[in-house]
């Protein structure tokens, strides 16, 4: 997960029929007979090794985190859980990605929704805001997970200017964080910063900023 954009992504099948996460049973009955196959050697592996508190299938959707994410939204925000700088982005209807266990996803009613959440989470004025909430490492604060829900963050409504100026800022750094150059075994930690970088370079860091302090400071 990178500023305003999506970093490495890792390909992979994902068991699920419709809505519902399926095992090697269901997996036949669909007519996917090699899914099948290599579903049953993973829950015979599982039923000899795990500690018999739930199935293979009930593993891979523990607490439904896996299935909530089916259908696919049209519009998502997706964010990372940990690092010391924040991370969001957004995924439109050609973004097919399932979001993992160290990302926090959010469906959202359009694009500009997205985007003026993505504006206030990768801002510099959220981070000094929640990082008295989270935990502390050898080198600060690290960890963002939910501590930014603390704050009091408004709901998009299109009619406010406000909120239509930060989705506006948003499109240009995602603009901008797009046009970042990144090679292949590139620490995603150093990425985060060259992007942040840019963006101040441009200017439309600061004022996202400064349009959040707004945002933060209007809603108390």
């Amino acid at each position: 997960m990178l500023p305003y954009r999506i970093g490495e992504v890792f390909e992979g099948v994902i068991p699920v029929s419709g809505a519902s996460v399926i095992g090697s049973t269901g997996a036949r009955n669909t007519g996917a007979t090699h899914l099948a196959e290599w579903l049953e050697k993973c829950e015979k592996i599982w039923d000899e090794n795990g500690q018999g508190t739930r199935t293979f299938r009930e593993q891979l959707d523990y607490f439904a985190q896996l299935s909530a994410q089916f259908p696919i939204a049209k519009h998502r925000v997706v964010f990372a859980a940990s690092g010391k700088l924040p991370a969001a982005a957004r995924l439109d209807e050609n973004a097919l990605g399932v979001a993992e266990h160290k990302l926090y996803w959010a469906v959202t009613k359009s694009a500009k929704e997205s985007l003026y959440l993505c504006a206030i989470t990768n801002s510099e004025t959220l981070r000094t805001k929640v990082a008295h909430f989270q935990s502390q490492g050898q080198w600060g604060a690290r960890d963002f997970d939910k501590v930014m829900f603390n704050l009091s963050i408004p709901l998009f409504d299109s009619s406010q200017t406000l909120h239509q100026e930060l989705s506006k800022a948003a499109k240009r750094a995602e603009k901008i964080s797009g046009m970042i150059d990144i090679d292949e075994g590139d620490y995603f930690v150093t990425v985060r910063k060259r992007i942040r970088e840019a963006l101040y370079d441009d200017g439309i860091g600061e004022k996202i900023d400064k349009l959040v302090e707004k945002l933060l400071s209007d809603a108390g």
